[in-house]
Protein backbone atom coordinates (compact mmCIF):
# COMPACT_ATOMS: atom_id res chain seq x y z
CA UNK A 1 0.00 0.00 0.00
CA UNK A 2 1.19 3.53 -0.68
CA UNK A 3 2.57 5.61 2.17
CA UNK A 4 1.09 8.94 3.21
CA UNK A 5 1.98 11.77 0.83
CA UNK A 6 2.61 9.46 -2.18
CA UNK A 7 0.29 9.83 -5.19
CA UNK A 8 -1.67 6.69 -5.94
CA UNK A 9 -3.41 7.39 -9.21
CA UNK A 10 -5.27 10.60 -8.53
CA UNK A 11 -7.09 12.46 -5.79
CA UNK A 12 -9.38 10.30 -3.71
CA UNK A 13 -8.35 7.00 -5.46
CA UNK A 14 -7.00 3.92 -3.67
CA UNK A 15 -3.91 1.96 -4.75
CA UNK A 16 -4.03 -1.75 -5.53
CA UNK A 17 -1.99 -4.38 -3.74
CA UNK A 18 1.03 -5.62 -5.63
CA UNK A 19 1.57 -9.38 -6.22
CA UNK A 20 4.77 -9.35 -4.24
CA UNK A 21 3.09 -7.84 -1.16
CA UNK A 22 0.31 -10.43 -1.31
CA UNK A 23 2.82 -13.25 -1.61
CA UNK A 24 4.93 -12.19 1.36
CA UNK A 25 2.09 -11.50 3.80
CA UNK A 26 4.58 -9.93 6.22
CA UNK A 27 2.80 -7.40 8.47
CA UNK A 28 6.00 -5.35 8.76
CA UNK A 29 5.87 -4.70 5.01
CA UNK A 30 2.25 -3.57 5.11
CA UNK A 31 1.74 0.16 4.75
CA UNK A 32 -1.34 2.18 5.53
CA UNK A 33 -3.37 3.63 2.67
CA UNK A 34 -4.28 7.30 3.14
CA UNK A 35 -6.30 9.74 1.09
CA UNK A 36 -4.83 12.99 -0.15
CA UNK A 37 -6.61 16.33 0.06
CA UNK A 38 -8.19 16.09 3.56
CA UNK A 39 -10.75 18.80 4.10
CA UNK A 40 -9.80 21.73 6.30
CA UNK A 41 -13.13 21.44 8.06
CA UNK A 42 -12.18 17.95 9.26
CA UNK A 43 -8.96 19.36 10.71
CA UNK A 44 -10.89 22.08 12.52
CA UNK A 45 -13.32 19.56 13.91
CA UNK A 46 -10.46 17.42 15.16
CA UNK A 47 -8.73 20.36 16.89
CA UNK A 48 -9.42 20.99 20.58
CA UNK A 49 -9.07 24.75 20.14
CA UNK A 50 -12.16 26.95 20.46
CA UNK A 51 -14.31 24.13 21.78
CA UNK A 52 -15.05 25.85 25.10
CA UNK A 53 -13.57 29.33 24.80
CA UNK A 54 -13.91 31.27 21.57
CA UNK A 55 -11.06 33.18 19.96
CA UNK A 56 -12.45 36.57 21.11
CA UNK A 57 -12.84 35.32 24.67
CA UNK A 58 -9.25 34.06 24.72
CA UNK A 59 -7.92 37.38 23.44
CA UNK A 60 -9.92 39.21 26.10
CA UNK A 61 -8.63 36.97 28.89
CA UNK A 62 -5.01 37.31 27.79
CA UNK A 63 -5.28 41.10 28.09
CA UNK A 64 -6.67 41.12 31.65
CA UNK A 65 -5.22 40.91 35.13
CA UNK A 66 -6.19 38.13 37.53
CA UNK A 67 -9.14 40.00 39.09
CA UNK A 68 -10.67 40.96 35.74
CA UNK A 69 -9.96 37.44 34.48
CA UNK A 70 -11.90 35.94 37.39
CA UNK A 71 -14.86 38.24 36.72
CA UNK A 72 -14.90 37.33 33.02
CA UNK A 73 -14.80 33.58 33.71
CA UNK A 74 -17.54 34.02 36.32
CA UNK A 75 -19.77 35.60 33.65
CA UNK A 76 -18.91 33.02 30.97
CA UNK A 77 -19.68 29.95 33.11
CA UNK A 78 -22.44 31.53 35.27
CA UNK A 79 -20.59 31.01 38.56
CA UNK A 80 -22.19 33.96 40.35
CA UNK A 81 -22.66 32.11 43.68
CA UNK A 82 -18.94 31.58 44.29
CA UNK A 83 -19.06 33.64 47.50
CA UNK A 84 -21.46 31.16 49.18
CA UNK A 85 -21.32 27.97 47.08
CA UNK A 86 -18.22 25.82 47.61
CA UNK A 87 -18.53 24.10 44.22
CA UNK A 88 -18.76 27.34 42.26
CA UNK A 89 -15.83 28.74 44.23
CA UNK A 90 -13.67 25.66 43.56
CA UNK A 91 -14.48 25.57 39.84
CA UNK A 92 -13.87 29.31 39.42
CA UNK A 93 -10.54 29.07 41.23
CA UNK A 94 -9.56 26.07 39.05
CA UNK A 95 -10.41 27.91 35.81
CA UNK A 96 -8.81 31.20 36.86
CA UNK A 97 -5.57 29.52 37.90
CA UNK A 98 -5.38 27.61 34.61
CA UNK A 99 -5.97 30.66 32.40
CA UNK A 100 -3.47 32.74 34.40
CA UNK A 101 -0.88 29.98 34.08
CA UNK A 102 -1.49 29.87 30.31
CA UNK A 103 -0.95 33.62 30.13
CA UNK A 104 2.34 33.30 32.07
CA UNK A 105 3.47 30.64 29.59
CA UNK A 106 2.92 33.07 26.72
CA UNK A 107 0.22 30.98 25.01
CA UNK A 108 -1.45 32.28 21.88
CA UNK A 109 -5.29 32.43 21.79
CA UNK A 110 -5.42 29.07 19.96
CA UNK A 111 -3.08 27.42 22.47
CA UNK A 112 -4.95 28.92 25.45
CA UNK A 113 -8.27 27.69 24.09
CA UNK A 114 -6.92 24.18 23.47
CA UNK A 115 -5.35 24.04 26.93
CA UNK A 116 -8.60 25.24 28.52
CA UNK A 117 -10.52 22.56 26.64
CA UNK A 118 -8.24 19.96 28.22
CA UNK A 119 -8.63 21.15 31.81
CA UNK A 120 -12.38 21.75 31.33
CA UNK A 121 -12.87 18.23 29.95
CA UNK A 122 -10.90 16.60 32.75
CA UNK A 123 -12.83 18.48 35.43
CA UNK A 124 -16.12 17.71 33.72
CA UNK A 125 -15.22 14.01 33.82
CA UNK A 126 -14.98 14.30 37.60
CA UNK A 127 -18.05 16.48 38.03
CA UNK A 128 -20.57 14.91 35.65
CA UNK A 129 -19.32 11.40 34.90
CA UNK A 130 -17.67 10.70 38.29
CA UNK A 131 -14.77 9.13 36.41
CA UNK A 132 -12.02 7.39 38.36
CA UNK A 133 -8.55 8.91 38.30
CA UNK A 134 -7.07 6.06 36.20
CA UNK A 135 -9.73 6.49 33.52
CA UNK A 136 -9.31 10.25 33.55
CA UNK A 137 -5.55 9.86 33.11
CA UNK A 138 -6.21 7.71 30.07
CA UNK A 139 -8.46 10.40 28.62
CA UNK A 140 -5.75 12.96 29.21
CA UNK A 141 -3.20 10.72 27.51
CA UNK A 142 -5.45 10.40 24.46
CA UNK A 143 -5.65 14.18 24.11
CA UNK A 144 -1.82 14.46 24.03
CA UNK A 145 -1.44 12.09 21.07
CA UNK A 146 0.00 13.71 17.96
CA UNK A 147 2.16 16.41 19.56
CA UNK A 148 5.45 16.38 17.57
CA UNK A 149 4.80 12.75 16.46
CA UNK A 150 7.74 10.47 15.68
CA UNK A 151 5.82 8.96 12.79
CA UNK A 152 3.73 10.97 10.37
CA UNK A 153 1.07 8.25 10.31
CA UNK A 154 0.01 9.11 13.90
CA UNK A 155 -3.18 11.13 13.85
CA UNK A 156 -3.30 14.18 16.10
CA UNK A 157 -5.87 14.29 18.89
CA UNK A 158 -6.26 18.05 18.51
CA UNK A 159 -3.27 19.58 20.33
CA UNK A 160 -0.80 19.59 17.43
CA UNK A 161 -0.26 23.36 17.92
CA UNK A 162 1.86 22.57 21.03
CA UNK A 163 5.47 21.45 20.94
CA UNK A 164 7.08 18.83 23.16
CA UNK A 165 8.30 21.26 25.82
CA UNK A 166 4.91 22.90 26.10
CA UNK A 167 3.26 19.50 26.36
CA UNK A 168 5.56 18.56 29.25
CA UNK A 169 4.75 21.83 31.06
CA UNK A 170 1.03 21.25 30.45
CA UNK A 171 1.29 17.74 31.85
CA UNK A 172 3.11 18.93 34.96
CA UNK A 173 0.50 21.62 35.56
CA UNK A 174 -2.48 19.27 35.17
CA UNK A 175 -0.81 16.73 37.44
CA UNK A 176 -0.13 19.34 40.12
CA UNK A 177 -3.46 21.19 40.09
CA UNK A 178 -5.90 18.32 39.40
CA UNK A 179 -4.59 14.80 39.79
CA UNK A 180 -2.74 15.47 43.06
CA UNK A 181 -6.02 16.75 44.54
CA UNK A 182 -8.31 14.30 42.77
CA UNK A 183 -9.91 12.95 45.95
CA UNK A 184 -10.64 16.49 47.06
CA UNK A 185 -12.45 17.30 43.80
CA UNK A 186 -14.40 14.04 44.00
CA UNK A 187 -15.49 14.90 47.54
CA UNK A 188 -16.48 18.42 46.52
CA UNK A 189 -18.73 17.20 43.68
CA UNK A 190 -20.30 14.27 45.55
CA UNK A 191 -20.92 15.65 49.05
CA UNK A 192 -23.59 18.20 49.92
CA UNK A 193 -22.36 21.44 51.42
CA UNK A 194 -23.59 22.12 54.95
CA UNK A 195 -25.55 25.33 55.28
CA UNK A 196 -24.81 27.63 58.19
CA UNK A 197 -27.06 30.51 59.16
CA UNK A 198 -25.29 33.22 61.11
CA UNK A 199 -27.44 35.78 62.90
CA UNK A 200 -26.61 38.91 64.84
CA UNK A 201 -28.86 40.52 67.45
CA UNK A 202 -28.59 44.29 67.59
CA UNK A 203 -30.17 46.14 70.51
CA UNK A 204 -30.97 49.81 69.97
CA UNK A 205 -31.97 52.17 72.75
CA UNK A 206 -34.24 54.99 71.67
CA UNK A 207 -34.71 58.30 73.43
CA UNK A 208 -37.79 58.74 75.57
CA UNK A 209 -40.52 60.99 74.13
CA UNK A 210 -40.43 64.58 75.36
CA UNK A 211 -43.50 65.48 77.37
CA UNK A 212 -42.46 69.13 77.53
CA UNK A 213 -41.56 71.54 74.75
CA UNK A 214 -37.94 70.54 75.23
CA UNK A 215 -36.41 67.54 77.05
CA UNK A 216 -34.56 67.86 80.35
CA UNK A 217 -30.91 68.91 80.07
CA UNK A 218 -28.81 65.86 79.26
CA UNK A 219 -25.56 67.07 80.84
CA UNK A 220 -26.99 67.29 84.33
CA UNK A 221 -29.48 64.45 83.93
CA UNK A 222 -31.93 65.98 86.39
CA UNK A 223 -35.66 66.46 86.24
CA UNK A 224 -37.27 69.62 84.96
CA UNK A 225 -38.37 70.60 88.46
CA UNK A 226 -34.84 70.34 89.85
CA UNK A 227 -33.47 72.21 86.88
CA UNK A 228 -35.96 75.06 87.25
CA UNK A 229 -35.43 75.31 91.00
CA UNK A 230 -31.64 75.14 91.33
CA UNK A 231 -29.96 75.35 87.90
CA UNK A 232 -32.00 77.61 85.64
CA UNK A 233 -31.22 81.32 85.61
CA UNK A 234 -33.68 83.15 87.88
CA UNK A 235 -36.07 85.62 86.29
CA UNK A 236 -34.92 89.25 86.19
CA UNK A 237 -35.69 91.49 89.18
CA UNK A 238 -38.69 93.76 88.50
CA UNK A 239 -37.87 97.42 88.12
CA UNK A 240 -38.86 99.68 91.03
CA UNK A 241 -41.85 101.94 90.60
CA UNK A 242 -41.18 105.48 89.66
CA UNK A 243 -41.58 107.88 92.58
CA UNK A 244 -43.21 111.21 92.14
CA UNK A 245 -40.48 113.78 92.73
CA UNK A 246 -42.86 116.62 93.54
CA UNK A 247 -42.91 118.19 96.97
CA UNK A 248 -45.95 116.21 98.07
CA UNK A 249 -44.37 113.00 96.92
CA UNK A 250 -41.15 113.73 98.76
CA UNK A 251 -42.97 114.53 101.96
CA UNK A 252 -44.95 111.29 101.79
CA UNK A 253 -41.79 109.33 101.11
CA UNK A 254 -40.08 110.85 104.14
CA UNK A 255 -43.02 110.01 106.33
CA UNK A 256 -43.02 106.37 105.12
CA UNK A 257 -39.32 106.08 105.82
CA UNK A 258 -39.79 107.42 109.31
CA UNK A 259 -42.57 104.96 110.02
CA UNK A 260 -40.45 102.08 108.74
CA UNK A 261 -37.59 103.11 111.01
CA UNK A 262 -39.86 103.35 113.98
CA UNK A 263 -41.29 99.88 113.33
CA UNK A 264 -37.80 98.46 112.90
CA UNK A 265 -36.61 100.01 116.11
CA UNK A 266 -39.62 98.64 117.93
CA UNK A 267 -38.92 95.14 116.62
CA UNK A 268 -35.27 95.39 117.59
CA UNK A 269 -36.21 96.43 121.10
CA UNK A 270 -38.29 93.31 121.53
CA UNK A 271 -36.77 89.78 121.58
CA UNK A 272 -37.37 88.26 118.10
CA UNK A 273 -36.63 84.70 119.11
CA UNK A 274 -39.15 84.84 121.90
CA UNK A 275 -41.91 84.96 119.31
CA UNK A 276 -40.72 81.81 117.49
CA UNK A 277 -42.46 78.52 118.17
CA UNK A 278 -41.05 75.00 118.00
CA UNK A 279 -42.70 74.42 114.61
CA UNK A 280 -41.17 77.61 113.25
CA UNK A 281 -37.70 76.53 114.32
CA UNK A 282 -38.21 73.03 112.82
CA UNK A 283 -39.42 74.52 109.56
CA UNK A 284 -36.41 76.84 109.34
CA UNK A 285 -33.96 74.01 110.02
CA UNK A 286 -35.64 71.71 107.46
CA UNK A 287 -35.59 74.35 104.76
CA UNK A 288 -31.93 75.16 105.37
CA UNK A 289 -30.97 71.46 105.45
CA UNK A 290 -32.96 70.77 102.30
CA UNK A 291 -31.27 73.58 100.46
CA UNK A 292 -27.83 72.34 101.49
CA UNK A 293 -28.30 68.56 101.24
CA UNK A 294 -30.44 68.14 98.09
CA UNK A 295 -27.60 68.88 95.60
CA UNK A 296 -25.28 66.61 97.57
CA UNK A 297 -27.90 63.84 97.60
CA UNK A 298 -28.39 64.10 93.83
CA UNK A 299 -24.63 63.86 93.23
CA UNK A 300 -24.30 60.79 95.49
CA UNK A 301 -27.27 59.11 93.75
CA UNK A 302 -25.69 59.69 90.32
CA UNK A 303 -22.40 58.15 91.44
CA UNK A 304 -24.21 55.14 92.93
CA UNK A 305 -26.08 54.57 89.65
CA UNK A 306 -22.82 54.74 87.71
CA UNK A 307 -21.16 52.15 89.95
CA UNK A 308 -24.26 49.97 89.78
CA UNK A 309 -24.14 50.01 85.96
CA UNK A 310 -20.45 49.05 86.00
CA UNK A 311 -21.11 46.11 88.33
CA UNK A 312 -24.06 44.94 86.21
CA UNK A 313 -21.95 45.02 83.02
CA UNK A 314 -19.19 42.98 84.72
CA UNK A 315 -21.73 40.43 85.96
CA UNK A 316 -23.16 40.13 82.41
CA UNK A 317 -19.67 39.53 81.01
CA UNK A 318 -19.05 36.79 83.59
CA UNK A 319 -22.35 35.12 82.68
CA UNK A 320 -21.54 35.37 78.97
CA UNK A 321 -18.09 33.78 79.44
CA UNK A 322 -19.64 31.03 81.55
CA UNK A 323 -22.27 30.29 78.88
CA UNK A 324 -19.65 30.16 76.10
CA UNK A 325 -17.44 27.83 78.14
CA UNK A 326 -20.24 25.44 79.00
CA UNK A 327 -20.62 22.46 76.51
Amino acid sequence: MAAKGQKVGGKGSRSTLSNSSQAKGDPKNKKKVTLEGDDETDEKEGSLAYKVLSEDQCKTLLGQDVVEMQTTLCDIFKLHNYTTDLRDAGVLDYYTGAVWWGKEQGFQPQQLSGFFTVIHTLLDNVKEQHMAMIDNLREFKKMLIGIDPEYQEIKSAGLDFFNTQQAKALTNYVTTCLFQHYKLYELMFTQTQAEEIIGTDLEIETAKPANVPFPPPLDEGVSQEMFASYIATPPPTPEPEQVDKSEGGLAGEVEEEDKAKEELDAKLDTDIFSELTVDDVREVIESVAKGLLDPLQSEIAAKLREKENILISRINKVHKVAEEGSP
